[in-house]
Parts: C-alpha cells; structure tokens; sequence
C-alpha cells in the first residue's frame, strides 16, 4: 500500500475552508468543536497508517449558532510530476464529492477519476505505460445517536477499472513509497461496506471528552487473476481523548486494525495482516475573532503480523511509517493564506527464504513537503483554492542474499522531487 504526503494539508485546508466561507459568528464555534482528519480516506482505511478521524463532535454545540442544514460541493483539479531516480511519473486527478448536514445526519459521497502516465524501466528506452480510471465511489451516512456519539454505515463500489494489468503495477511500483502522493493508488481496489460506532463520555465540566471506537468492514473476494488490493474482513478498535476549551482543541489518540485476508494466488496488492497507530493533534485559533488558526497533525503506524510486506506496487517493503504536519489560516484582507509543510518517513525489514537462500530486504524513504493555498471568497457562497506544493526526500534499499556458500548485497538510493498543483471550487449552502 502506499500512502499521500499532502493528505494532510489537504483536510486540514477542506476544514479551513469551510469555515473561512461561513459567517464569522458561527465560525468560531465550528473551529472549537472540529476534530481534524489527520488524513485522508485512502490513508486512512489502509491498515498501514490509520488515523483517529471521524464526524463526532466533543462538545455540545449551541444550536441558535450552527446551521441545522448545510450542504457543500467541491471540485478539485489535481496534477502532479514526480522523479524518482530516472523515473518519472506523472497524473491528473478530478476529485468531485458532496456532503450534507441535515441536523444530527451527514451524508458524503466522492469519486476521482484518474489518468496516469509512468516509466516501468532505468533503462535507457524507459518504456512508459499509461492507463485511466476512476476512484471507489464512496458513499458514508453518520448520525448523531447522542450529543456525541456517532454511528456510520458506509460502502464503496470497486474502482473502475477494479484491477491493475501486471505493466500498470508495475508502473506504479516504479515511484510506490508511502511518502509520495498519487491518485493512482486509488485504482485496482475492491468494494466494501460496513459499519462503526464511536462512543464518547464528557469527563468533568472542563471540556475533555474519552471516546471509545470499533468497526467491522467487509470486502467481498474478487474473482478473475489479474493484480487487486483486497482485505477481506478487517476488525477496527480504538480509544481516543480530547480537550476542547476556548480557542484551543487538543486530542490523541490509538487505533489496532486486523484483516483476514489471503494472497489471491500472488496477485493481491494488500500486505495483510494489520496496525497499531498513534495520532496526536492541535489547533489553535488565532486573533479576537478566531478568523486564523494554526494547526498540528502528528501520526506514527506500525504494521503487525505482515504476510506480504513486498507489495508489487512499492519500491521498498512495507513498514513503519510516521509524519507530522504544520498548517496555518492567515487572514489577507478578504483573502486567506494556507501554508502547510509536512515531514513523512518510513523504514521497512522484510526476510523470505527461498530454495536454501534468505532475502533481507532493509528500505528507507523520506520526504519534505511545502505548499501554500489561497483561498478566495467568491461571493456568500462559492469559494475558489489553487494551491501548489513541492516535494523532495530521498528512498532506498538495501538486499542481501545469504546462503550456505556465499552472501551477495545489493543497494540503491534514489532522489525524489515533484511538485503539484491544483485548484478547488468550493460551494456551500
């Protein structure tokens, strides 16, 4: 599995944004009760890297302040270029969702089509393979149980198409760390549905809450032989704590996951096995009237009980994984600035035997991240967000080859540099 470095900007910039565009009364009592996504859903429902992210509110909000009924649709034209050693990689992406708040209920649904452009090769020729889809269309309804407690039903259809041709794996594969970004990881992935439930006790009157999660989802096996990410059945359990006071909101968290999957004959793109991931939060609102924040979004995952850390579509094992990142609303006049910068890394072991010789693959990768939003009010409804963002870090591995007569080692270290851009419409009504 590979995982996004903007993923975190990008909710903490969809949670500004939504509040930049709403009447400055109602926009400190959002900012004070909203608990941030640390990541974004591809993220997050992988089991390498779980964030403690979902709709409950940690306090009662007063009612005469927050609209019972919202709606909001966003468009978001996406294109990245990214170098890895000789290898280039490049992709559109056209993100569209929706979502609805009608008093205790939200409704969301979203779908991106994908079109990607990669080298499979060092080689001189660099043989490029290009292919086209679309994301899951992905469909959640949460309600409001209590004053805190949620309950979500959700499912997603397979993305389109819902497998990879072995070139398009490998395609991938050719630039594929958890510390890049791509929409191409969005294709090639099974349908799922199933159900959570997050219960939340208020402790004491100073504005911390526990809250206590568990979920079971469900993905049905793929038939057919080509390459798919398919988790069969994965269990979800987590404890979380927040404070709300003010204009700060403080919460951490840890979330274990566990699939019961198999290997689908060799042509399953999901490691198996689970995680166990710590998150940490903070956001601050700046000024007398809360129009700034500034915001941090802290994670570490480790992987438990792997079957097949060599993911075809990787350049290194998958492993440890952990990231931080500092965003920031600044108010500009009518305007508002949305810098973010994020630090990723991630390290991996893994060791198969094969025909009295042991394989111990070490990698290493690292990214920095930096990009800055604009977001610009266009009237009491609409919003319009360009954003641009580079990226440069570095991966490697390490391979030694070790039998009873001889050891053989092998490595690289690969540079990464990329850079994105993209530009959101946003309406909300």
């Amino acid at each position: 599995m590979r995982f996004p470095t903007h993923a975190v900007a990008r909710a903490v910039i969809v949670a500004i944004a939504a509040m930049t565009v709403a009447p400055a009364q109602s926009l400190s009592a959002q900012a004070r009760t909203i608990r941030s996504d640390t990541l974004t859903p591809r993220v997050r429902d992988s089991l390498i890297a779980v964030a403690m992210a979902d709709t409950l509110e940690t306090v009662r909000r007063p009612a005469s302040r927050i609209a019972t009924s919202r709606q909001t649709l966003a468009v978001r034209p996406t294109f990245r270029r990214y170098r890895v050693g000789q290898i280039n990689a490049t992709e559109q992406g056209v993100s569209a969702r929706f979502a609805s708040r009608v008093g205790r209920t939200v409704f969301r649904i979203d779908v991106t089509p994908i079109s990607y452009l990669g080298d499979t090769s060092t080689a001189s020729n660099k043989p490029q393979v290009a292919f086209s889809g679309a994301s899951p269309v992905n469909a959640k309804f949460d309600v409001a149980v209590r004053s805190a407690d949620t309950l979500r039903v959700f499912a997603q259809s397979s993305s389109f198409p819902g497998t990879l041709r072995p070139q398009d794996a490998q395609a991938v594969g050719a630039v594929g760390t958890s510390t890049i970004d791509l929409d191409a990881a969005l294709l090639g992935v099974a349908a799922r549905f199933g159900t959570r439930y997050v219960l939340t006790q208020p402790i004491g009157a100073s504005g911390v809450s526990l809250s206590l999660r568990g979920a079971v989802e469900y993905e049905p096996k793929p038939s057919g032989t080509a390459v798919v990410s398919w988790r069969g059945t994965t269990v979800r359990g987590g404890v979380g704590i927040n404070r709300v006071h003010v204009n700060t909101t403080l919460g951490a968290s840890v979330e274990m996951t566990r699939s019961f999957t198999d290997s689908l004959g060799g042509r399953n793109l999901f490691p198996g096995g689970g995680a166990v991931t710590v998150e940490a939060r903070a956001m601050r609102l700046l000024g007398h009237d809360g129009g700034g924040l500034i915001a941090f979004n802290g994670f570490y995952a480790r992987p438990i009980n792997l079957q097949r850390p060599d993911v075809p579509t990787r350049i290194i094992p998958v492993g440890d994984f952990a990231g931080g990142t500092f965003s920031a609303a600044m108010p500009l006049l009518s305007l508002t600035l949305l810098p973010v910068l994020t630090v990723l890394h991630e390290s991996s072991t893994s060791e198969s035997t094969s025909r009295g010789t042991t394989t111990t693959r070490q990698g290493k990768g690292q990214t920095a991240n930096a990009s800055l939003g604009l977001l610009i009010p266009l009237g009491r409804h609409l919003s319009l967000t360009p954003e641009a963002g580079s990226t440069f870090g570095s991966v490697g591995l390490k391979t030694a080859d070790r039998s009873a007569l001889r050891t053989n080692s092998t490595s690289f270290s690969d540079a990464i540099s990329g850079r994105w851009f993209s530009i959101e419409l946003s309406m909300i009504y």
